[in-house]
């Protein structure tokens, strides 16, 4: 980069911060979600079901959606009340027709949506000596194309509202590879990626709000075979969430003894990282296989 090149970046940069601290100065924290549309995909799983019995303190409109009908249903009939109001429909996230009608619902039913919640997800083990493309495949599907799906009919219609805020559950361990984990692995940072990639023109042309949660271990049913240490519960994750997502954080990341162990591996050079114990790292209650 020549000087010239770097003294106009510099000038920018100072320029576009200047601008930046203006305008949070002005803004309100933390987020009133108050009458807000709030969508929520994997309503029914760990996280999100928690997500929606928190949200539905807040006297605002839940969208929710999911695969399992009665679960939904009955989230509906226990949380819903006069200061807030619950609409859902079944949707499989790796459908793209069934996410375009999961929109078109909470439009046709609301008539705008302000933030989308999606931590729909699976986690299936793919051992190396079973390695297996159809894991990845399903697990691509469902975990990133599921909130590639999603983003792209929620940045049609924040477009035309002019605003909103798209979050996105990705996972704390999205720099490196873990042994036994790289389906769900792979997924999890393919999300952290699309994400970074489109935060900055989303708020600075259309002021929409994109934010990446990246979770440590969840007591989740998902990963109720695999011991975690250090794991918190659902329903305080889901607090951590929420607060992050009133702030409108860039970034929610959790818990924080697990991210400082995390990150500190992700300056680990390849050969220090390999040194790691493999089954710990799997996790305990890992599946033992054999070789095909």
């Amino acid at each position: 980069m020549s000087e010239k090149v770097f003294i106009e970046f510099l000038s920018y940069s100072v320029r576009k911060s200047k601008n930046e601290f203006n305008w949070l100065t002005m803004r309100q924290y933390p987020m009133n979600l108050k009458d807000k549309v709030i969508l929520v995909s994997g309503a029914t799983g760990g996280m999100g079901e928690e997500l929606v019995k928190l949200l539905s303190q807040e006297q605002c409109k839940l969208a929710l959606f999911a695969r399992r009908e009665k679960k939904l249903k009955k989230l509906k009939e226990t949380l819903e009340s006069e200061s807030t109001q619950i609409t859902y429909k079944t949707c499989d996230v790796q459908h793209k027709s069934q996410v375009k009608a999961a929109i078109d619902h909470t439009l046709k039913t609301y008539g705008k949506i302000d933030l989308a919640i999606l931590t729909a997800g699976i986690l299936v083990p793919n051992p190396i000596q079973t390695f297996d493309s159809s894991i990845i495949k399903q697990t691509m599907d469902i975990n990133f194309m599921g909130v590639v799906y999603f983003t792209e009919q929620l940045l049609k219609v924040m477009k035309k509202q002019h605003g909103g805020t798209i979050a996105a559950v990705s996972t704390l361990p999205d720099h490196r590879g873990v042994p036994g984990w790289g389906a769900y692995g792979a997924s999890k940072a393919a999300i952290s990626w699309l994400m970074e990639s489109i935060r900055a023109e989303a708020k600075q042309e259309y002021d929409i709000n994109v934010i990446t949660i990246k979770p440590g271990s969840v007591e989740t049913p998902m990963i109720q075979e695999y011991h975690r240490p250090g794991s918190i519960t659902p329903d305080k994750a889901a607090k951590i969430m929420i607060n992050g997502i009133k702030k409108e954080k860039r970034v929610i990341q959790f818990p924080i003894a697990q991210v400082l162990s995390i990150r500190l591996q992700d300056l680990f050079p390849p050969i220090a990282y390999d040194l790691l114990p493999i089954e710990q790292a799997k996790g305990a209650g890992y599946p033992k296989v054999e070789e095909e």
